[in-house]
């Protein structure tokens, strides 16, 4: 009885792992998609962001603006379209 504790035991460590391993490990940074991999370039800065948008890049924007703060789509997006209301 007791090899069938040690048996369930190993294979909840096993399973465990694998599980990590295969999530990543769970090393994503906060507000990045998962499986996205970390970005080795330096965010825009905030006269960066404020030249796409009065450019007309609204995408462009967003997705510097995410990767400066690292906020999700949606905070992005609606700080961007502030940004393009306060500029008229």
């Amino acid at each position: 009885m007791e090899a069938s504790w040690w048996l369930l035991g190993i294979v909840f460590v096993v399973g465990f792992v694998l599980g990590r391993v295969s999530r990543g490990g769970g090393d994503r940074y906060v507000g990045q998609a998962p499986g996205a991999q970390a970005s080795r370039v330096q965010p825009a800065s905030d006269a960066e962001i404020d030249a796409l948008v009065a450019g007309g890049q609204t995408i462009e924007a967003i997705k510097a603006y995410r990767e400066r703060y690292g906020v999700g789509l949606k905070e992005a997006k609606d700080a961007i379209d502030a940004l393009r209301a306060r500029r008229g």
